[in-house]
């Protein structure tokens, strides 16, 4: 009676369990589910687990340093410029994001030519669109009427991005996984690569007006 009232319990915290897990991931669309896998696998996010993830919070700069950064190394294989001296005047960054907002900067995405990264702002869209458009392309999207407006007319051709109505609408961390991911194609990433861009110095002082 013991043996069966045991087998019972396990079998009633299985299926506990495994209905928690289908209740989380049925939160998300199947393109979420998708992103966030892709995500994990290519050290984009270190979340194990989609809960974890957070996939619905607004995403801050220092999170998304974290992101951008580990996908223009671990996708676009590019290398941070360790020659860049990076110094940020707040005390408030996450000690597990000091790196990771170092290289955004090294890797001239984020922080360029201000000395205060306001690591927990929460990101707006259009700044996420600058911050990956300039991952893809560097700075070739960077002369504008607005400061993010070529910058969504180059992803906007590529389908990465489709939803462009609410620039200023803070970005969430599931739908930076899924821009990442529709991004991600090997041979069209090498042509980003190898293509000849203007000089940085030449609009340093635009890219300073939005970071």
């Amino acid at each position: 009676m013991i043996f069966i009232m045991k087998n019972f319990s396990i079998i009633i915290l299985s299926w506990i369990l495994l209905t928690s897990m289908f209740c989380i991931w049925s939160e998300y669309s199947s393109e979420l589910q998708q992103a966030y896998k892709w995500a994990y696998e290519n050290k984009i996010t270190t979340m194990s687990s989609i809960e974890k993830a957070n996939m619905k919070w607004n995403i801050t700069r220092e999170e998304m340093a974290k992101m951008i950064s580990n996908y223009a190394i671990n996708i676009l294989w590019k290398t941070p410029d360790t020659t860049k001296t990076c110094l940020f005047i707040d005390s408030n960054i996450n000690p597990n994001l000091v790196e990771s907002v170092t290289k955004s900067c090294q890797l001239w995405l984020m922080g360029q030519g201000v000395t205060s990264f306001r690591p927990k702002d929460s990101v707006t869209r259009a700044e996420f669109w600058t911050v990956l458009s300039r991952a893809l392309w560097w700075n070739k999207n960077e002369w504008w009427s607005t400061y993010y407006e070529n910058h969504l007319k180059a992803l906007k051709s590529e389908w990465i991005m489709t939803r462009i109505s609410t620039p200023m609408n803070k970005e969430v961390r599931g739908y930076v996984m899924l821009m990442l991911m529709r991004s991600y194609e090997p041979d069209y990433i090498q042509s980003y690569n190898d293509e000849d861009y203007i000089e940085y110095d030449d609009i340093s002082y635009v890219i300073e007006m939005l970071d």
